[in-house]
C-alpha cells in the first residue's frame, strides 16, 4: 500500500512543473518496480513513449499521458491520463487500436491518483501485459 503522504504531494501537479516531473517519474518508477516484481523484463520497454512536450520544450502539463510505454516486442503500449483529484475516485480502462495497428494494442487507463486505485491499477497493468485483460468497451 502506497503512503497516502506521498502522494499528497501530487495534489498540484497540474500548477507546478517540478511536482508533475516528479508525478511522472512517480508513475515510471511504479511501472518499472512492477515488472521487476512480476519478474517480466523490462528491457524492451520505451518510456515515455508518448511526446508530452511541445515544440518549445515546455511540458503539456495535462495528465494525457502522464505515463506512457511501449514493448518493442509484444508491440503493446499503455497510457495512463490522470485527472485532478477533484474527481474523486475515479477509474476506467480500455483498449484502443492505433494508428498504425488495427488490433487492440494499447491499454488506455483513467484514473485519479488515490491509494485504493493503485492496487486495482497495478492489477489491469499485469493482466494487459499478460494477455489476461478482458475489454471494458
Amino acid at each position: 500500500m502506497e503512503n497516502s503522504n506521498k502522494l499528497h504531494y501530487f495534489v498540484h501537479y497540474l500548477d507546478d512543473e517540478d511536482v508533475y516531473s516528479a508525478l511522472e517519474k512517480y508513475w515510471i518508477d511504479m511501472f518499472f518496480m512492477l515488472l521487476h516484481k512480476e519478474n517480466i523484463d523490462g528491457s524492451d520497454w520505451i518510456c515515455p513513449y508518448y511526446n508530452t512536450t511541445f515544440s518549445n520544450g515546455k511540458k503539456m502539463m495535462d495528465g494525457n499521458p502522464i505515463f506512457s510505454a511501449k514493448s518493442t516486442k509484444k508491440n503493446k503500449i499503455i497510457r495512463i491520463i490522470q485527472e485532478s483529484s477533484e474527481n474523486a475516485d475515479l477509474l476506467s480502462y480500455w483498449m484502443n487500436s492505433t494508428m498504425d495497428n488495427r488490433s487492440k494494442n494499447e491499454l488506455v487507463i483513467v484514473c485519479t491518483l488515490h491509494n485504493n486505485n493503485l492496487e486495482k491499477i497495478k492489477e489491469i497493468i499485469i493482466s494487459w501485459i499478460k494477455g489476461n485483460l478482458k475489454d471494458t468497451k
